[in-house]
């Protein structure tokens, strides 16, 4: 087997093992749960061992000591509130860890998926082609009257094949997307983003709960307080830019770059100041280098970047 492929298979074995070392420590894991973890073992002796690393590392990440030598850059004058803060990412980190599971059972119930950081398209039967971007998992239900996708997490992006027949309707729990022929995005309400659809050509149908609003090419659609759908006016080339590698902000407050940063990396960044958190900012990145961009912040911006851990980065104020 090519070197690329045994690296592609080791490292989707432990994924998988990492789900369900998550997924068996929580308290809702069910007897289904269990038995379909039972035939994933036997799927491959290789299964086993995987599991076996990841229990050892779950027990030692519940009692993470944080190296003394990373917390240097959040000392400097503010010892005693940059430690708890940073303690306060730890049980965050800890916390993230623990719900693993849920991006897991999506990707076990998906027809097509990615994982954290991983950018695909795909063919579909009837000639249409989306795109998933980063930790992104959907099924697919076609029938000879309609094309019905369901997004399980994440957010995905339909260039339509034309067929007034057989209507394309995307699904999240938030609302519907109907459209015959164009080219939308729609993604899951998941943390810190709201369900959405960006339409970049043609017209597509935004049902909610209780109201039907036609959103035409250049804007978006999203759910706000109340249920109501907004439509506004968007730069959908530019938050769909993550299909060709790349994220576009123009005057995006920090904390929300540092959010669709955090998509695209295993772990946690946390922000601990809120009011530096507001500034807007303006940048492109490469999305398959997000240490890149977080340097490039830190170089541009009074800010900066502490890794505490592989799964934790600390971002606050740089002090004089």
């Amino acid at each position: 087997m090519p070197e690329e492929l045994e690296k592609s298979d080791a490292d989707r074995i432990a994924e998988e093992a990492a789900g369900w070392v998550a997924r068996l420590q929580s308290s809702d894991a069910t007897p289904a749960d269990r038995a379909l973890f039972q035939q994933w073992l036997e799927r491959d002796n290789r299964h086993r061992e995987a599991f076996d690393e990841f229990s050892d590392l779950w027990g030692d990440l519940k009692d993470l000591p944080i190296p003394p030598d990373r917390l240097k850059k959040l000392r400097g004058g503010r010892r005693r509130r940059s430690f708890y803060r940073a303690t306060t990412a730890v049980v965050v980190l800890l916390l993230a860890v623990s719900l693993y599971n849920a991006g897991y059972v999506d990707r076990m119930r998906a027809d097509y998926y990615t994982s954290v950081g991983e950018v695909r398209s795909v063919e579909l039967a009837d000639g249409s082609r989306v795109y998933l971007n980063t930790d992104t998992a959907i099924t697919v239900d076609f029938s000879g009257s309609a094309r019905r996708i369901h997004i399980l997490r994440g957010e995905a992006f339909f260039d339509v094949a034309k067929n007034p027949q057989r209507p394309f309707v995307v699904v999240d729990g938030a609302l519907t997307a109907t459209a015959v022929g164009t080219q939308y995005a729609v993604r899951a309400g998941t943390g810190s983003f709201e369900a959405d659809v960006q339409v970049e050509e043609g017209k597509v149908e935004v049902r909610s709960a209780d109201q039907r609003v036609l959103v035409s090419a250049g804007y978006t659609a999203a759910i706000g307080d109340g249920g109501a759908v907004i439509v506004q006016p968007a730069d959908v080339a530019d938050a769909t830019a993550w299909r060709n590698g790349r994220l576009i902000f123009s005057g995006r407050p920090l904390k929300e770059v540092l959010a669709a940063l955090a998509r695209y990396r295993r772990g946690q960044i946390v922000m601990l100041d809120r009011a530096l958190g507001e500034r807007k900012i303006s940048g492109i990145f490469d999305l398959s280098d997000t240490d890149a961009a977080l340097r490039d912040l830190e170089m541009s911006l009074p800010v900066s970047v502490t890794h505490i851990t592989g799964l934790l980065v600390v971002v606050d104020r740089r002090t004089p």
